[in-house]
This record gives structure tokens, C-alpha cells and sequence, in this order.
């Protein structure tokens, strides 16, 4: 049986994500000296306003390109503090994803059993046809007069039918394959994005905190945290929507069964089964495919979670509060 998602790639896709913090000192020195520099151009326009009294003595601003530089230097601890939450959740996730998965690969198993008791009955039914028809064909044509066309013509419906039933399933087998790699693919490319995106941001992310020491770009770090764990809740809700398609493909797979083993009981309904399509490998397919295009969406939907501009107001907020304070307190 062909598996709706192979979990030791899954399994593959965290380990190179993990990996990341292999390479995290790539850029880190050249961050850390363009932070020395943007610090001394930062002390100097702060020194030389409060020397003319431009600008009143403040401790707060001062600090800020100390407590940015501290990041930069203990990098790899930062991702590391970042990260810990993230693996949580994506690791709770997961398990019920698993849990789902399990079910769902038991049912399908069954499922094709059956699917494979129908093919196999077809087959004895168009191998008793065709024993019919040599049968016929033996006879002489003259001693054929006296035989009954309703028969014959009984017959050729009934192997009509049995072609059209082998045509049916055949082409049920190709879309289900196709319709299951683009689940797979589909939910593949949204685990490798979040490996590509991390992997920028990790690597590029200390220049981010470097060039927020300058005014212009205070909200640099901010804008970097935020779609940091925006990309990392990627593997989250990627397992949260593939659990819920799980739950909908379990549907839909718990009624054709039923309806197989109904058929491979009852003559009239077997071969009104294999001649007309009951829609009930429709709603298998319909379910992967929505699942599929939901698991395309996950970048947009974890912007909903994570938004930048709403946590950069929010920081802002604080820090002017935090100022505020202090300048009140002195």
C-alpha cells in the first residue's frame, strides 16, 4: 500500500533543521564587528547631542547597543532559548498527528484488501464469460439457430460491464497515486520552505540586531524575532493540518468500506458498484486534495499567529513605558 506521508522524511526534515546551528558562526564574526562599528558611530551622535544639550542625559538608549551586542555574541544560546518553545509545541503536534496517521494507515490497509477482493472477483466473473463464449464458439453456427439472443445478449452486457469496471478501477488507482503525491508534495515543500527560511534567518539574523543599533533601524530585531517564529510554527500548524485532513480522509475511508463489504455480499449491489462510481473514492480524493491546498496556505495562516507589526507596537510601547519611568523616577 502506497503511504498517504512517509514520516521518516518528515523525520529527515527535522533533523536538517536542526542542523542549522551547525553553521550559525558563518557570518557571526563580520556581524559582530559591523555591530563594534555601528556602536561607535551610535556613541558618537548620542555624546556629541548631549554635549551641546541637545539632547538630555539618558541611560536607556545607552544600553540598548550593549544589550543587542550581548545577543550577537551568544548567538547560538539566543536561537537556542527561541527554539525550546517552538520544538514543544511542534512535538505535541506531532504526536497527534502520528496518532491520527496510525488509525488512518490501519483503514487504508483494510481498505485495499477489499478494494482487492472486488478486482479479484472481477476477474473470475470475466474469466467465466470468456469459458461462455469458447464454449459457443465451439458449437456449429446451424446448431446455434435455436439458442436465445436474450442469453447471449445478457452476456455480452455483463462482459461489457466487467471491461468498464477494470477501465473504472484502473483509472481510480492512477488518480488516487497522483492525488496522493500531490499531498505529499505539497505538504513536503511546506517542511523544506520552513528549513530554507530558518536557515536565512539564522545566518543573516545577527546583522538584523547590528544594524538595529542604528535609529533608522531600531525595529530591525523585532521584525527578525517575529517572522522567526512565524517560520518556525510552520512544522505545527503544517502537523495540525495535516491531523485534520487525516480526520477527513478517515471518513471518507470508513464509508467506502462499508459500502465494499456490502457488495462483495450481495450480487445486484456488486455489480451495480462495479458499473456506475458511487462518489465514495470522490470524497478520498477531494479530501487530499483539499488537505493539500490547505498545507500551501500555512505561511499566510502562520502570519495570522505571528504578526510583525503587532509585535513591534507592542515593544515600542514598552520601551517608551520603560522610559518613561525612569526619567520620571530620576
Amino acid at each position: 500500500m502506497r503511504e498517504i506521508i512517509d514520516q521518516n522524511l518528515l523525520g529527515l526534515f527535522q533533523g536538517l533543521f536542526a542542523a542549522i546551528t551547525d553553521h550559525l558562526s558563518v557570518f557571526l564574526n563580520d556581524a559582530q564587528a559591523l555591530t563594534a562599528i555601528f556602536m561607535l558611530l551610535y556613541f558618537g551622535i548620542k555624546a556629541y547631542g548631549m554635549m551641546v544639550a541637545d539632547e538630555p542625559l539618558q541611560i536607556m538608549p545607552l544600553l540598548r547597543p550593549f544589550a543587542l551586542a550581548m545577543v550577537i555574541i551568544f548567538w547560538t544560546s539566543f536561537i537556542d532559548l527561541i527554539n525550546y518553545p517552538m520544538e514543544y509545541i511542534s512535538a505535541k503536534s506531532q504526536g497527534m498527528f502520528q496518532d491520527r496517521i496510525a488509525v488512518v494507515d490501519a483503514i487504508s490497509q483494510e481498505r485495499m484488501m477489499l478494494i482487492d477482493s472486488v478486482g479479484r472477483r472481477l476477474i473470475e466473473a470475466s474469466a467465466e464469460i470468456e469459458q461462455v463464449q469458447e464454449g459457443s464458439n465451439d458449437e456449429s453456427w446451424y446448431e446455434t439457430l435455436g439458442i436465445e439472443f436474450d442469453v447471449l445478449f445478457d452476456q455480452m452486457k455483463g462482459y461489457f460491464i466487467i471491461i468498464l469496471s477494470k477501465i473504472k478501477f484502473f483509472i481510480m488507482q492512477v488518480v488516487e497515486f497522483m492525488v496522493i503525491t500531490c499531498f505529499q508534495v505539497c505538504s513536503y515543500i511546506v517542511f523544506f520552505v520552513q528549513i530554507i527560511f530558518g536557515a536565512i534567518l539564522v545566518l543573516l539574523g545577527p546583522f538584523a540586531f547590528a544594524f538595529s543599533v542604528l535609529p533608522g533601524f531600531k525595529d530591525a530585531y523585532i521584525h527578525w524575532i517575529a517572522r522567526y517564529i512565524s517560520v518556525s510554527l510552520y512544522s505545527t500548524i503544517g502537523y495540525i493540518v495535516m491531523s485534520l485532513s487525516m480526520v477527513v480522509v478517515q471518513y471518507g475511508i470508513e464509508r467506502e468500506t462499508e459500502i465494499l463489504r456490502y457488495v462483495l455480499n450481495n450480487e445486484a449491489a456488486f455489480i451495480l458498484y462495479v458499473s456506475q462510481n458511487d462518489g465514495n473514492a470522490n470524497f478520498f480524493i477531494v479530501s487530499l486534495l483539499l488537505g493539500a491546498f490547505v498545507m500551501l496556505t500555512i505561511p499566510v495562516i502562520s502570519t495570522w499567529i505571528i504578526s510583525t507589526s503587532g509585535i513591534s507596537q507592542a515593544i515600542h510601547q514598552m520601551t517608551m513605558g520603560a522610559r518613561k519611568a525612569m526619567m520620571m523616577s530620576k
